[in-house]
């Protein structure tokens, strides 16, 4: 027997109006809804409590909302889970930077590091959890390592030229901000860096690249 028509129109518009995720394992892994992202990892976490990449996943959701103790405690079981993971370690580290935890986030950061040394995001990291703790000499080098690693314009080359700043190292940051303003001409911290130093932000589109 047939369906009638309107059954098979009823069920094309209802296709076309559909999510494009629509189950808690595709909600636990977009990134476009936080808390959305937060309840589907909990409810495939009930389900499924060993599911290592569902607590990821919730971790860096809760790091994006500031719920540092909440990041630091999936990265945790992650790390228990799966002791390889070098992005768990990261974002504990970015919660206990959070919390102003530096000493632990140095630990956290330097365990991804020796999981993954061509991470030049936890380098970065790294290398401003030193600055905080008065450790200059090793974040300038981890700042240096990080913008080997990373594009043209990316954060690292902004937190190598922070650095350089706060060690009084004024021609290279100048020049690093520029190097990002020649990339990203309206980055509000390359423009305020360079006028802190005196500097004029309009220059920077003359920087070769």
């Amino acid at each position: 027997m047939r369906k009638p028509l309107w059954i098979g129109v009823f069920l094309a518009v209802l296709l076309l109006e559909a999510p494009a995720y629509a189950g808690p394992q595709e909600d636990c892994a977009q990134e476009r809804d936080l808390d959305r992202r937060v309840r589907a990892c909990t409810t495939r976490l009930h389900k499924f409590p060993s599911d290592a990449t569902a607590y990821f996943n919730r971790s860096s959701a809760y790091l994006s909302l500031g719920e540092a103790d909440r990041a630091i405690a999936d990265a945790t079981k992650v790390t228990q889970i799966d002791p390889g993971w070098a992005s768990a370690y990261f974002n504990r580290g970015l919660g206990y930077a959070q919390k102003e935890q530096h000493d632990r986030a140095i630990t956290d950061f330097t365990k991804a590091i020796e999981i993954n040394p061509r991470d030049g995001a936890a380098y970065e990291a790294r290398a401003r959890s030193h600055i905080k703790t008065g450790q200059a000499d090793a974040a300038l080098r981890d700042a240096e390592r990080a913008v080997a690693l990373s594009p043209v314009g990316s954060d690292a080359l902004v937190t190598r030229a922070q650095i350089n700043e706060a060690l009084g190292r004024r021609a290279e940051a100048i020049a690093d901000y520029r190097r990002v303003l020649a990339d990203k001409p309206a980055l509000p911290a390359a423009i305020e860096g360079l006028r802190r130093l005196g500097a004029s932000p309009a220059s920077a589109l003359a920087q070769p690249r």
